[in-house]
């Protein structure tokens, strides 16, 4: 009966579960900082990609912003109707859409990462700067091996 009990957690003892109610203070932190800048953070995240490649494809957009293609959409064109964004036809490319950031986006962008930059200083204000990286590194690390995982199933 022991053995049992010993084998049975709680959810505050397994780590998914502790990764994910960090996940969404995180979120919640990240959404009402970026409030202050009039974007979300799925609006943040594709302007963060946007300025590092203007040809950007809107299914790589949706995953930096883990989001559904179908979601991406309506986000860009949102952006676009809030001046953030422009997006007009490649010139050699007719199926391929160029989004560009506009100057206003720009400062978006800026404005974003000071606050996302803010809510991981407060996330990791407990911790000493090697515990982050380490917790960073390991993260990264855990990432890796579900990747892996899914990569090559088990029968």
């Amino acid at each position: 009966m022991s053995t049992a009990k010993q084998a049975t957690r709680s959810g505050v003892d397994w780590i998914g579960y502790n990764l994910k109610i960090t996940q969404h203070r995180l979120r919640q932190r990240l959404d009402a900082e970026l409030a202050r800048v009039g974007i979300t953070a799925p609006q943040n995240a594709v302007l963060l990609a946007v300025a590092g490649n203007p040809r950007i494809s809107n299914a790589e957009l949706a995953r930096a912003a883990f989001v559904t293609p179908q979601t991406m959409q309506g986000i860009l064109v949102n952006l676009e109707r809030g001046g953030l964004i422009m997006r007009s036809p490649h010139p050699d490319h007719g199926r391929v859409i160029m989004t560009e950031l506009t100057s206003t986006g720009q400062k978006a962008v800026a404005e974003g990462a000071k606050a996302a930059d803010a809510v991981e200083r407060k996330m990791l204000s407990t911790l000493s700067n090697e515990e982050a990286q380490l917790l960073c590194e390991l993260l990264k690390r855990c990432a890796a091996a579900l990747d892996d995982e899914a990569a090559t199933p088990t029968a």
